[in-house]
């Protein structure tokens, strides 16, 4: 599977995780609108594959643990299916530590796709879950990428991202600019959506459950790795 992403001075995509569903799936699927997110979703330049951008894809705010690290990207969803109507995100991206999500532009720098990205195959052991708490209703808890493959459809839109880190130079403040230049960033919060098999049941997570950095969930952005075709 392949990730891809455009980011650009205004808003535009960030992360377009063409993932497709399985073919044919006997439940309904569902779309979530994710509202603003509380935390920045991060490129961080690579430099290592000129003239083409590369990146560690930072999903939200991360945490190191002993043995992993874990990303929470959160805010608000919207939806118009009965139990998915509105409430509260948490996407959550777990990986062993070293192996963090990176990515590859699609097209060198001056190509039409320049920036857009293609995912590398996460790290074994890297996991993807989006918990949804409905407004007076129930929770779910939403398999985006495990047991090494994608279980759903998630996109991002960044919101007026900024660039930062190591100096661009007389380069602009693009994406592939940032891909140019190791230790550069690129960060700014995302809206998105994310399509989805309808869920079996509910789940009630242990308080913070979520919060645990370094068990079974997974980043996606600096996190998942992209690659030319």
């Amino acid at each position: 599977m392949k990730m891809f992403g455009t980011i650009g001075p205004s808003l535009i995509a960030i992360t377009s995780l063409l993932i497709a569903l399985p073919a044919a799936h006997a439940t309904p699927i569902i779309t979530v609108d994710l509202g603003v997110s509380s935390q920045n979703f991060t490129l961080v330049g690579q430099g290592t594959d000129n003239p083409y951008g590369t990146y560690i894809n930072l999903q939200g705010a991360c945490t190191s643990g002993s043995t992993t690290t874990s990303c929470l990207l959160s805010g608000d969803f919207t939806g118009t299916t009965s139990g998915f109507t509105g409430g509260t995100y948490d996407l959550i991206t777990t990986y062993p530590n070293g192996d963090p999500l990176t990515s590859i532009s699609m097209d060198p720098l001056g190509g039409p796709n320049q920036n857009y990205f293609n995912a590398n195959p996460p790290a074994a052991g890297t996991t993807m879950y989006l918990d949804l708490t409905e407004n007076g209703g129930a929770n779910y808890d939403i398999p985006i990428f495990t047991n090494g493959s994608y279980d759903a459809q998630l996109y991002f839109n960044s919101i007026n991202p900024t660039c930062g880190g190591t100096p661009l130079g007389n380069a602009p403040c693009n994406q592939i600019d940032v891909g140019q230049v190791y230790g550069a960033t690129y960060s700014g919060p995302v809206t998105g959506s994310v399509n989805f098999a309808e869920p079996a049941s509910t789940v009630t997570p242990e308080p913070n459950s979520f919060l645990l950095f370094g068990t079974a969930l997974l980043s996606l952005g600096g996190f998942v790795g992209y690659k030319r075709s």
